[in-house]
């Protein structure tokens, strides 16, 4: 499949809701972080904890409708702590939409090496969050070789092969598991594990909890295809878009508030300029009002 000569990205300003009932199985992954529990009243309607799982499944019949049969959803989220305990709203939300019809493939983890600094009678400082993938299907799309890392060293580069390098080695702790170090000779690359390791963003996007570009990157390049289709119903400051954009891949990003959706605008414009990237970026910026008109 070629690459685009040109990637497109919709910013649309509207509920998302309502916006992606006009959508029927396009989009190849849904990836977002949307207002934890309790978030700023400034920057977006505050959800109860307790009330959670409920107002977030009323996004399940949109989302599953516009995913294609093997597409995905990634969740980025938080538990938040309640009168110093922990509260697990976000369980609760996985487990009703699990209830609804969705599969939970895996759980990642984002590790950051940068947490806030803070102290506290009996917690320490919190250096990761959750990354859910969900499918309508237990087979969704997956191309693992796209995230592969290389391969810090070696391990037979400065030793000569014995025999028993090529015979099945048996764990010695008893789990059954074994390997042959024979099959680790000349590999380059490897398959990462399911805690990805990324920094805080420490600069200003204009949105107080926007996630690093290397999360929906990582996401885009193992659940997508070469020229898929992407969609965040709540973008923010875009993040998603310049990852999409950076992969090859369009995007839609949808968010409620008119400022944000303009700051996405101004990051997309912005990353065609930092972003080594032939490919050219259309952006087209649009208004939903109340009577469901649109404006450009």
């Amino acid at each position: 499949m070629k690459p685009l000569s040109n990637i497109d990205c919709q910013i649309i300003c509207g509920d998302s809701r309502e916006l992606l009932k006009n959508y029927h199985g396009c989009f190849d992954l849904i990836m977002t972080s949307p207002p934890y529990a309790d978030a700023r009243k400034e920057h977006y309607d505050s959800v109860k904890p307790e009330d959670y799982a409920e107002w977030f499944a009323t996004f399940h019949s949109v989302f599953w409708q516009v995913l294609k049969p093997t597409g995905s959803l990634i969740i980025n989220i938080k538990d938040k702590i309640i009168n110093g305990s922990r509260y697990h709203y976000v369980w609760k939300t996985i487990d009703l939409l699990e209830r609804l019809g969705w599969y939970c493939i895996d759980d990642y983890i984002w590790s950051k090496p940068n947490p806030v600094p803070g102290r506290w009678l009996a917690r320490l400082k919190d250096g990761w969050e959750y990354c859910f993938h969900l499918s309508p299907t237990k087979r969704p799309y997956f191309n693992a070789d796209a995230v592969r890392l290389p391969v810090k060293k070696d391990w037979f580069a400065n030793r000569k092969l014995r025999p028993l390098d090529y015979q099945s080695a048996v764990s010695k702790t008893g789990s059954g598991f074994n390997y042959r170090r024979i099959n680790f000779v000349g590999k380059a690359t490897a398959l990462p594990s399911n805690v990805i390791t990324t920094s805080n963003v420490t600069y200003n996007t204009g949105h107080p909890a926007a996630f690093p570009i290397l999360l929906p990157e990582f996401f885009i390049k193992l659940l997508t295809p070469e020229n898929g289709l992407i969609l965040d119903p709540f973008a923010g400051s875009g993040t998603t878009g310049v990852a999409a954009y950076k992969c090859g891949r369009n995007s839609v990003l949808i968010d409620k508030l008119p400022n944000y959706c303009k700051l996405a605008y101004q990051r997309l414009n912005e990353a065609c300029l930092n972003v080594s990237c032939e490919t050219k970026l259309n952006i087209k910026l649009k208004f939903i009002d109340k009577s469901n008109e649109i404006s450009e």
